[in-house]
């Protein structure tokens, strides 16, 4: 089995950077957006949630806890750019009288306050090039229209928080032939604060996409790409007795398949509807003020909404993950925990064998400096499949962001992602490669212009289904 190198490299690095990063956290301070962003790194995103790699940090985070995204499918690698607002570490020197007047939040939204809540409203236009619009390997070049609303609602109180968040895309291409490709992202997460540090968290989720045409899974002779719905819940209660660090959470995901359309003719993919359930536990010792180890057990049930699926297979299964990490806290300037662990998945129907597989999850942010960060993000999860040779398939997703802020009002960012999905029994597997660069110009509060270039290289496990993209955008966002 194929294990992604870079990420084992790229841990190794971050322990080795620990011991030098203690001493400096006093003297750096990290951006609020970020600070907000890495309370999410609390739970490791593995097979529980289904989570794909999603290196977004939203222009406003909300501090929604340690829950983080239940996405399913490929990896999501959106193309916004967070802000990294700090003052500049400079010698004095004459300013002109405009430079003087602004401070490390001049090109903040405010937002609109409602009682106790902050709302945060944006959208984005974008428009460019991609030289593959369908996303497949006979797919051709098109421009390209992009539109990005989002709306952020997050609470002020002294106790407990509740906040909502909601992102969307719409691409639209010139290719007629090409259909347009929306996505859609809402959560709600609530915080309920309980004595001795104790917290319940709480969280309700729903996302919206189409399928991949080179997808293995993908419907033979629809028209159109079918969308997938899916709706998450789930519940986390963690605190700590003396030194010793205690987590239950318990996940429920539901994945909703569209059918496709070949003509007047209609592609039945109900029989793909499933439901993930999953409950685990963590214990962990702080050794130091910074540093827990921990260990965790978590076990999940799939089954679907049709016992049986067209090629005569249960695909229902159970599954087991024992993982054993660190967890580690210098604030401000590294933080976050990563995993190795173990899954096992046994099926129902005595046609597939056991899916046994190393799984590497986590979650770091390092910031070495005030106007430079880099955000790790991996995640190893289980994808059903409809091959009849195949039970399923085993993902592997990582993926590296690195910002930095030439000025306050100038921000930088490149990123990496690779993700490796192995399908089981078949020796076939779908690797995706991804290289992005972008640039943000805050001109004020309320209007910011985005450039975003990204080179994608998918390899498909079907034959003669390789492709590569070519993505060139810029755009303006207008905020509140």
């Amino acid at each position: 089995m194929h294990i992604p190198v870079r990420l084992i490299l790229s841990a190794a690095l971050l322990t080795a950077l620990a011991s030098t990063t203690v001493a400096r956290a006093q003297d750096a301070a990290l951006p609020a957006a970020l600070l907000d962003d890495i309370d999410a790194f609390g739970s490791l995103r593995g097979s529980d949630g289904q989570a794909a790699v999603d290196l977004t940090l939203p222009t406003e985070t909300t501090g929604t806890g340690r829950d983080e995204p239940l996405q399913t499918g490929r990896a999501v690698r959106t193309e916004r750019i967070a802000p990294i607002i700090a003052e500049e570490d400079e010698p004095a020197r004459p300013r002109n009288r405009t430079a003087d007047a602004l401070d490390a939040s001049s090109y903040d939204p405010l937002g609109i306050r409602m009682g106790s809540f902050t709302v945060l409203p944006s959208i984005e236009l974008r428009g460019g090039y991609t030289s593959n619009a369908a996303g497949s390997a006979t797919g051709g070049p098109s421009g390209l229209l992009t539109l990005v609303p989002d709306l952020i609602v997050k609470s002020d109180w002294s106790r407990h928080a509740l906040d909502f968040k909601f992102h969307g895309t719409y691409d639209y291409f010139t290719d007629t032939s090409v259909a347009p490709k929306p996505t859609v992202d809402a959560e709600a997460n609530a915080r309920i604060d309980l004595p001795r540090d104790w917290a319940l968290r709480l969280r309700a989720a729903y996302n919206y996409e189409t399928q991949s045409l080179s997808n293995l899974d993908y419907p033979t002779g629809v028209d159109n790409p079918p969308g997938i719905n899916t709706y998450a819940a789930g519940a986390t209660l963690d605190g700590t007795l003396g030194r010793t660090v205690l987590q239950l959470r318990s996940n429920i995901a539901y994945s909703g398949y569209e059918d496709g359309k070949a003509g007047d003719v209609t592609i039945p993919q109900g029989y793909r509807d499933n439901t993930l359930v999953s409950a685990a536990a963590r214990v962990g010792y702080e050794v130091t003020p910074v540093l827990t180890p921990f260990v965790e057990a978590e076990v999940s049930d799939r089954s679907f909404r049709q016992k049986i699926d067209p090629n005569g297979f249960s695909r229902a299964s159970q599954g087991v993950t024992l993982r054993g990490g660190i967890a580690y806290s210098a604030d401000p300037v590294l933080r976050g925990e990563l995993a190795i662990g173990w899954h096992h998945e046994r099926y129902d129907d005595n046609a597939f064998q056991p899916l046994n597989a190393m799984t590497i999850d986590g979650s770091v942010l390092w910031a070495p400096t005030e106007l430079t960060n880099f955000t790790l993000r991996a995640a190893t999860y289980v994808d059903p499949t409809t091959d009849s040779s195949s039970a399923g398939s085993i993902v592997y997703d990582v993926g590296l962001k690195a910002q930095h802020a030439l000025r306050r009002n100038l921000t930088l960012e490149a990123d990496l992602g690779y993700q490796y999905q192995d399908y089981q029994g078949i020796n076939a597997a779908d690797v995706t490669y991804e290289a992005g660069f972008g640039v943000t110009w805050k001109i004020n509060r309320a209007a910011w212009l985005v450039g975003r270039f990204s080179q994608e290289y998918y390899k498909s496990a079907q034959p003669g289904g390789d492709y590569p993209t070519t993505t060139v955008t810029v755009g303006l966002r207008l905020q509140r």
